[in-house]
């Protein structure tokens, strides 16, 4: 087999893998409706289109597909992790200054190889920027990993790895041996495809978790729930999947349990992150309803949350997610203790939650 062969069924080969990685994606995001499935099926429309153009010769094309392609899958990893992660814990924004002298050093040993400068400031600077824009993406993945778990950072490895073969874009022009660096990009590519396609469709980016076999027999909308019956209601739902936002421990083991707390730990969330809370109960609400199901939110600690955001947030968040609710039939359940609010606070909560 001649190196044109070879390169041949490289470039079917990677094509193929992202075509099915766009299919899977765009069928997901029908289903579901995440919108960094949309996003992410665009970037890998962008990566055909850069295969397509590198075996066809157009260096242009492939430099501008691959900016596409890395700036699409960097804007959906911080769409998603904007809407579906507490961005002060997952990541430091900080390490964003280290690039403009890393690259002007890297740029400089380039020159000091006798890489033709005409060839760094063409081709080779854009390609060069987007492994550096597919390094950031990687980190933000790693970052993700406490709440995704494996999924995420099995991808944030192979994204990163995938960075640093686009950074070292130069190096492989220059030195030769094509076919070992696009066998390398191929198998890297497969990658990312395969543990993209398993974490978008895998059952903690799509929240619920397993397949219920009890329903809930609650009236959709919202109520109060006084704190001597919370466990009276922990034992009549401990085998659905209840999403709670709490700072109880012992809660039932089929709970999606969300710890607030000012500490950075596995599946906390940071009390003020209000907008967050909404965020995954809206998408709870609308997967269960998919599922023909009645889902259930539970927040267990408002007085805590009163603490640190005042009441009238805390009347509004409690009004956003009644909405929801309501929307898309299901339960919200506040768990207050009467004795920490005041008459009038307690006047407005019935009015809004009853």
């Amino acid at each position: 087999m001649n190196q044109g062969e070879i390169l041949q069924i490289a470039q079917m080969w990677s094509v193929t893998v992202a075509t099915g990685t766009l299919t899977v994606l765009v069928y997901t995001y029908f289903k579901y409706k995440v919108r960094a499935l949309r996003i992410w099926a665009v970037s890998w429309m962008f990566f055909i289109l850069m295969q397509m153009s590198f075996y066809s010769g157009n260096k242009d094309a492939v430099a501008v597909f691959y900016s596409f392609f890395s700036g699409t899958l960097l804007y959906g990893v911080l769409v998603h992790l904007r809407e579906h992660a507490d961005i002060k814990s997952s990541i430091k924004p900080e390490i964003i200054g280290i690039i403009p002298p890393l690259f002007a050093l890297y740029g400089i040993f380039l020159k000091y190889l006798g890489i033709p400068k005409e060839f760094l400031l063409n081709e080779a600077l854009y390609v060069v920027l987007s492994g550096i824009f597919f390094l950031f993406s990687g980190l933000v993945f790693l970052a993700m990993r406490k709440s995704w778990k494996k999924g995420a950072f099995y991808l944030g490895i192979f994204v990163t790895l995938f960075g640093l073969f686009v950074v070292a874009y130069p190096l492989r022009v220059w030195t030769g041996g094509q076919v070992v660096w696009i066998s390398i990009g191929s198998l890297l590519s497969v990658g990312i495809a395969f543990f993209m396609i398993q974490f978008a469709t895998s059952k903690e980016f799509l929240f619920l978790e397993r397949e219920v076999g009890v329903r809930v027999s609650l009236e959709p909308g919202a109520n109060l729930i006084d704190l001597n019956e919370y466990p009276i209601l922990k034992e009549e739902l401990k085998d659905f999947p209840v999403l709670v936002f709490s700072r109880t421990l012992n809660l039932p083991e089929s709970w999606k349990v969300y710890f607030l707390t000012s500490e950075e730990r596995k599946n906390a969330i940071y009390p003020t992150n209000l907008p967050y809370m909404v965020q995954l109960a809206s998408e709870y609400f609308r997967e269960a309803k998919t599922r023909g199901l009645r889902g259930v939110v539970v927040v267990d600690c408002p007085e805590y949350l009163v603490m640190y955001n005042g009441f009238d947030s805390i009347a509004k968040f409690l009004a956003s997610l009644k909405d929801f609710a309501i929307t898309n039939e299901g339960v919200l359940l506040v768990v207050i203790d009467e004795g920490a609010w005041t008459p009038q606070q307690l006047v407005i909560l019935k009015r809004l939650l009853e």
